[in-house]
């Protein structure tokens, strides 16, 4: 167990403002395109707590997971161990424990449900549909099966008790086609203010989680705790105990209703089209709960996008090349399309080798830059002087056409097929001298404000 770290939204986010990782926007905000507005000014920055939305007496707190520091700063670990370290959680996941009650339960509704009139849910973008919970992460529970799982879906508010969601062929898909060969609901909660780790888990994703592997487990192993659950109300599917806010529902059999438009990850907008339908059953809540937000196309979006494919190429890329250092999916790829893998170079083709196990470790991965072990992967610049100072084109360039990519891709037309290339910007071997990085001596060790007046 990590001792002083946050074991829950509520502790991560008096953790962030005790840094200085949190500020509070004291006005009057509107959740209609305002408290976006606000919150994506600030992208990336820190996380915001907004204490009074238009209509509601319940605060909101968006973005604790904008930056890749915070998130690895509130499990215990650097950014350049937060793969590493994600990875060893999906490989020794720790299953979480059921408990008999939690803060969760401490206001229980189950009649005059109106999902809006209980907490803040925001319109984001101009041409959004209306109103989205844009971070509920969606728990569905097959006990015959013994199965849980856990994902994002964005969910429009279409009524008092009526949500409708796009749900990908993934698992939650897979559930939802059994459960409608036998012509039952699925029933789901949609949990709000969770940490770091839990959303982390949710996100997670391949063949590495396949269906069944309970995503609470990997949380778990994240925080080195077992997760505390707590049995829903009206649905057999169980929640952290210690969240802020739980929808209780079932998605309907064979029920498809209009959703959409949407602002995806890319920044464009997703299609309107006819969805799942959830009809909700009950809401609980803590006494005096925070609301969680999340606006799309943010620095934080990409990062609960982006970080869960990591362990995936960087475990692919070890089988391949056990000298791989890290991996970095960028928040400008979106959080899917482009990747940055550092290594330790000891064989001319290891760049180039790196790139085609990342192309072939995550189907949306579109772009590849390979660099040394001298340079930041994280910082955009050292990247770019990676690639002006050490790339040819005519002989470091790898360019697939007619390749499968991600479907919410606008280049492609909505056929998901795209090209995808790599830059190999590793320094030949034994030209150290000629690409050697320049240093200036004692400056790591320097503190400039002992400096500056």
């Amino acid at each position: 167990m990590k001792e002083n770290l946050p074991k829950n939204f509520r502790e991560l986010v008096d953790f962030l403002e005790a840094r200085g990782d949190l500020v509070r926007v004291r006005r009057e905000v509107d959740p209609v395109f305002e408290v976006s507005a606000v919150a994506k000014k600030l992208d990336p920055g820190p996380a915001i707590l907004f204490e009074d939305i238009k209509g509601y007496d319940m605060p909101m707190v968006i973005g604790t997971d904008g930056d890749r520091r915070r998130i690895a700063d509130s499990l215990g670990v650097s950014t350049l161990e937060l793969a590493e370290h994600y990875a060893d959680a999906v490989a020794t996941p720790i299953p979480p424990v059921i408990v008999d009650d939690g803060p969760v339960k401490e206001v229980i509704r189950t009649e005059d449900i109106d999902v809006m009139g209980e907490m803040p849910v925001l319109t984001h973008y101009e041409r959004d549909g209306g109103p989205y919970l844009t971070t509920g992460v969606v728990v569905a529970e097959d006990p015959e099966r013994g199965i849980r799982n856990l994902s994002y879906h964005r969910l429009q508010v279409t009524g008092p008790d009526e949500l409708r969601g796009l749900i990908v062929p993934r698992h939650l898909r897979e559930m939802v086609q059994t459960a409608e060969s036998e012509d039952r609901p699925v029933p789901v909660a949609i949990v709000l203010g969770l940490d770091s780790a839990e959303r982390l888990a949710a996100a997670t994703w391949g063949s590495a989680i396949p269906l069944g592997f309970d995503e609470l487990s990997i949380a778990g192993a994240l925080k080195g705790q077992p997760e505390e659950i707590v049995r829903c109300e009206t649905v057999p599917v169980h929640v952290p105990a210690h969240a802020e806010i739980v929808i209780e529902a079932e998605i309907l059999p064979h029920v498809r209703k209009q959703e959409g438009p949407f602002a995806e990850f890319t920044g464009n907008y997703g299609p309107i089209g006819d969805r799942e339908v959830f009809k909700v059953k009950a809401i609980t809540r803590r006494a005096d709960p925070i609301a969680q937000g999340m606006i799309a196309f943010t620095s934080e979006h990409h990062n609960l996008l982006g970080l869960p494919y990591e362990p995936v190429v960087l475990r692919t890329l070890r089988g391949v090349l056990p000298h791989t250092q890290a991996v970095h999916i960028t928040a400008g790829g979106c959080g899917k399309f482009h990747c940055i893998v550092r290594l330790e170079k000891r064989h001319e083709g290891d760049g180039k080798d790196a790139i085609i196990a990342a192309l072939h470790a995550v189907r949306d991965i579109k772009q590849v830059v390979v660099v040394d072990d001298d340079v930041d992967l994280f910082n955009p610049m050292e990247v770019e002087w990676a690639i002006a100072t050490r790339f040819r084109a005519d002989q470091d360039l790898v360019l697939i056409t007619g390749a499968k990519g991600n479907e919410l891709d606008p280049s492609t037309e909505g056929t998901a097929i795209t090209s995808k290339m790599g830059l190999d910007a590793t320094k030949p071997l034994g030209e150290a001298g000629r690409f050697e990085k320049v240093r200036i001596p004692g400056m790591e060790d320097i503190d400039v404000s002992e400096y500056i007046a």
